[in-house]
């Protein structure tokens, strides 16, 4: 069984700081891979909250490059950014990321809604750089969330205003994040736009998720992602294999889609003694 994992970050979700160099971060990371098998882990960043300014976006960008730069073999990276930043940063931040080697996507948080025109600019440099973006998505109810938090989700985007972004730009790839996240309904919502896929990260697995996406969408048009180290590889695992789907689609969503996806080459086995 071959694994890529295209959602992770290198650092425990809720603590946002690095406490480790590059190389305590690439060894614990892995250490993670190693066990479950996995052979590539998209590295998303370290702190991608909302609300980063410039010096903090680039930092992210920064340990990200070092990381994939160390073991291109074994991570590839999005181009974390912020997209009520200055234009001049945006596209020269991008421009800067999407022309380091191994640097293959880009991942866009709840700053600003996908219906916002301060998505052009990085909707236009994600097609000329011919990479996916990963935006997060959930369907929420605010209703019964606390006020901060109903603060800090104004701009999020649910399913339908990521379908909204993938028919403004149609020669665009999308990742919608977080299929349990996003639920039947956010699978409905993208199931007539082929140029969007969905990753299965997201909250702990319920039973029939999984198999009413690839009904409706094919296997064809899932990613597998764990969100680690946010949230642990079994259950996120787990969720595929104990899901009732086909062997073939099983692979596609484990392996299959994302090879092509971020143009990765297949390598031999790794174990964490080779690093």
């Amino acid at each position: 069984m071959r694994i890529i994992d295209i959602h992770t970050h290198p650092e425990p979700f809720g603590k946002f700081q690095h406490p480790w160099t590059v190389d305590q971060a690439i060894d614990r990371m892995l250490r993670h891979m190693d066990h479950y098998g996995v052979q590539y882990s998209g590295l998303l960043g370290y702190d991608v909250m909302p609300g980063q300014n410039e010096s903090s976006v680039r930092k992210v960008n920064e340990f990200t490059a070092e990381m994939v730069a160390a073991r291109p073999d074994r991570f590839f990276g999005f181009a974390f950014i912020n997209p009520t930043l200055p234009a001049r940063f945006v596209d020269e931040e991008l421009e800067r990321c999407l022309s380091i080697p191994g640097f293959v996507g880009i991942k866009l948080e709840v700053d600003v809604n996908c219906r916002s025109t301060l998505l052009d600019r990085v909707m236009k440099q994600a097609i000329r750089f011919d990479v996916p973006v990963l935006h997060h998505s959930w369907s929420l109810n605010l209703w019964c969330m606390p006020e901060n938090e109903v603060n800090m989700q104004r701009e999020r985007s649910e399913p339908h205003d990521v379908a909204d972004l993938a028919r403004r730009f149609p020669d665009a790839k999308i990742i919608m994040a977080h299929l349990e996240g996003c639920g039947q309904r956010g699978i409905l919502d993208i199931a007539d736009l082929p140029n969007v896929w969905i990753d299965t990260s997201g909250s702990q697995p319920f039973s029939g998720t999984l198999e009413f996406a690839v009904q409706t969408l094919g296997g064809e048009r899932i990613l597998f992602g764990t969100d680690m180290m946010g949230r642990g590889m079994p259950s996120q695992l787990g969720r595929i294999l104990g899901s009732r789907i086909s062997d073939e689609d099983r692979d596609r969503i484990l392996f299959h889609n994302a090879q092509p996806l971020f143009k990765l080459q297949p390598q031999p086995a790794t174990t964490h003694a080779n690093h």
